[in-house]
C-alpha cells in the first residue's frame, strides 16, 4: 500500500481503504471497544501505511469541549501497584501524586480512575480487558512495581519516578541526584561536617542509584576524618522495620553524624533510640518534605506537579495516538527546592547526648 504524500491523510481516507464508514475509522484510532480487536488493530495498521496524522486541532478542541461538560469526561487509569488497596489515598506523602494528577487531568478533560494490580484473582489479561472495556486508552503507573507485562497495543503508558525497570516507558519523576546534592550543599552551608546519608535500598534502586551517587560524589569532596559511609538499609515493609531501626540505631552510634539525609518519618525515634536529641544534637533533613513532614527541613519534590506533569504526558499520548512501547523512552526529572524546619538549627552547638 504506497503512503500518501501530496495531501494530509485524514479519517476519510482510511475509511475508504479500510471499507469501513468514518465512525467505525474513528472509533477504532480512539481505541473504543465497541469495535473488536482484529478490525482496530487492521484500522491502525492500514492508517500507518497511509500516514494518517491525528489532527491536534481537533483535539484541543475536544479536550476544551469535555473541560466545559463534565459529564464528558474521558477516563485515564491510575494503577496502584501497592499492596495496600487506599496506599494512594490513605498515606500523606503519597496522595500528593495523585492529587496532582487528578487535577491537571480534569482541566484537560479526563477523569482519573484506579486499578489495584494486587485485587484478588486480577491478572495481566483481566485488567487489560477491563480497561478496554471502559474505553481506557492511557495509564498512570505508581512506583512499587520492578515489572510489568501487560499487551500494550493502544495503550499509552507513563510512570510515576522511575522504579520500572521493565518495559522502558515515559516517565516523571524527582531529580534524586539534584536533590540530595542540594540536601548536603544546604548542609555545609548550615555549618554541619559529618554528614550521613540513611535511605532504603530499595529507594535507591527507584532512583536509578542516583541518591547513593550524589552521596558518595559528596563525601569524596570531604576531609578523610569527616566521611560517613551511607547507609541502604532493607526496610520498605513493616515487618522489616524492627530489624532496620536496629540498624540505624548502631549506624549512629558508630559513626556519629551531626545531621542525617533521610526519606521516613521513623528517623527521630532511631536517633533517640541511640541516645540523642533531634535537632540539638543531630539534625534531620528529609528529601520529600511534602505533606507528611512538611515542617521538618528539607527537600520539597514538588510531587504535585510530577503528577500534574505525568498526567499531561499521557494525554498527550493519547491525543497523538502514540500506543504501545515506544522505540526512544522519556524521562522528566522534576528539581526539587530547600525547606526550611524545624529539625536543623543553626550555628550547630556542640553536640550532647541525653542525660
Amino acid at each position: 500500500m504506497k503512503r500518501r504524500k501530496s495531501t494530509l491523510v485524514g479519517i476519510r481516507d482510511v475509511a475508504a481503504a479500510a471499507g469501513l464508514s468514518k465512525t467505525t475509522v474513528g472509533d477504532a484510532l480512539r481505541n473504543d471497544p465497541r469495535v473488536n480487536t482484529r478490525t482496530r488493530e487492521r484500522v491502525r495498521r492500514i492508517a500507518k501505511e497511509l500516514g494518517y496524522s491525528h489532527d491536534a486541532g481537533k483535539a484541543s478542541w475536544m479536550a476544551s469541549v469535555r473541560q466545559a461538560k463534565s459529564k464528558q469526561l474521558l477516563p485515564i487509569a491510575w494503577l496502584n501497584t501497592n499492596r495496600v488497596e487506599d496506599a494512594w489515598r490513605r498515606w500523606k506523602f503519597m496522595t500528593p501524586y495523585l492529587e496532582g494528577a487528578s487535577k491537571a487531568g480534569k482541566r484537560l478533560g479526563y477523569t482519573i480512575e484506579e486499578f489495584w494490580l494486587y485485587e484478588p484473582g486480577m491478572n495481566s489479561t483481566l485488567l487489560v480487558r477491563r480497561l478496554r472495556d471502559r474505553g481506557i486508552e492511557g495509564i498512570l503507573i505508581t512506583y512499587e512495581i520492578r515489572h510489568l507485562r501487560l499487551d500494550w497495543s493502544g495503550l499509552a503508558a507513563v510512570v510515576i519516578e522511575k522504579y520500572l525497570a521493565a518495559p522502558s516507558l515515559h516517565s516523571v519523576g524527582g531529580d534524586f541526584f539534584h536533590n540530595v546534592s542540594l540536601a548536603i550543599r544546604k548542609l555545609v552551608q548550615h555549618g554541619y561536617q559529618r554528614i550521613g546519608i540513611c535511605l532504603t535500598d530499595y529507594f535507591d534502586r527507584g532512583s536509578a542509584r542516583a541518591c547513593s551517587a550524589a552521596g558518595y560524589y559528596s563525601q569524596a569532596m570531604y576531609p578523610k576524618l569527616s566521611r560517613i559511609p551511607p547507609l541502604f538499609y532493607i526496610g520498605e515493609q513493616e515487618q522489616e522495620w524492627t530489624v532496620a531501626q536496629g540498624q540505624i540505631a548502631e549506624w549512629i552510634s558508630r559513626y556519629q553524624p551531626d545531621v542525617i539525609v533521610c526519606h521516613t518519618n521513623k528517623i527521630i525515634s532511631c536517633v533517640e533510640a541511640a541516645g540523642y536529641r533531634v535537632p540539638d544534637d543531630i539534625g534531620i533533613v528529609h528529601i520529600a518534605t511534602d505533606d507528611d513532614v512538611s515542617d521538618w527541613a528539607g527537600i520539597n519534590s514538588h510531587k504535585r506537579q510530577i503528577g500534574a506533569l505525568a498526567a499531561e504526558t499521557l494525554i498527550a499520548l493519547i491525543q497523538q495516538r502514540q500506543f504501545g512501547i515506544p522505540e526512544i523512552a522519556r524521562s522528566t526529572a522534576i528539581r526539587g527546592s530547600w525547606h526550611s524546619g524545624w529539625t536543623l538549627i543553626t550555628p550547630k552547638p556542640p553536640r550532647s547526648r541525653i542525660r
